[in-house]
């Protein structure tokens, strides 16, 4: 007989998400098994702060608890609307605060706890190396504000503002660049031998 954190494991997001709606703690403690090591990396690599980072984390998945955050399944896959949620709360922390984001070292990103999931953890391992290789075919230009835009947490007049160009320069680069890039991630993959 399985325990309820057994059967919710074994249960794809969508259905987590709606038991966790229904207000089933197995359903919660699921998610944040499969996701928590997820939102804790990009918060430590746009806060810095492991102390700050792990309160990203306790708020991001205590509104999803309490139902405030609403994922729309329409509008993407929920990894990336909790990417865009686990963001904003850290621009929101690096505003309220009126500092600049501070860039984690490596040592930091490698004592994130593991998933139990090791599917879930070598898929996002593996989709994080295409992003970056994707990052490094664009035109430094196209790099640098998408840079500062997701992973510092820069508005387009900020980023303009940093590097001196026109605001229009910095919109347009953005959008090629993510262009691209989704471009190049939606492109089947060669697997090697």
């Amino acid at each position: 007989m399985r325990t309820p954190v057994q059967s919710a494991g074994m249960a794809g997001d969508g259905d987590l998400l709606r038991r966790l709606e229904a207000r089933e703690p197995a359903a919660l403690e699921v998610i944040y098994g499969r996701y928590s090591a997820y939102v804790m990396g990009i918060s430590l690599r746009i806060l810095g702060s492991r102390e700050e980072a792990e309160e990203v984390v306790q708020d991001v998945f205590w509104q999803l608890w309490k139902a405030t955050l609403r994922y729309d399944p329409a509008r993407g896959r929920f990894s990336t609307w909790l990417f865009s949620v686990t963001r904003n709360r850290c621009i929101d922390r690096l505003r309220a605060s009126a500092r600049a984001p501070a860039r984690a070292d490596g040592s930091e990103l490698g004592l994130l706890a593991t998933d139990d999931d090791q599917e879930v953890e070598a898929y996002q391992v593996e989709r994080q190396k295409e992003v970056r290789a994707q990052l490094e075919l664009l035109s430094d230009e196209q790099r640098q504000a998408i840079e500062l835009a997701f992973f510092r947490g820069l508005s387009h007049v900020e980023i303009a503002s940093t590097t001196g160009e026109a605001l229009g320069t910095v919109k347009s680069r953005i959008r090629r660049g993510l262009l691209r890039l989704r471009e190049g991630l939606e492109r089947p993959r060669e697997v090697t031998p």
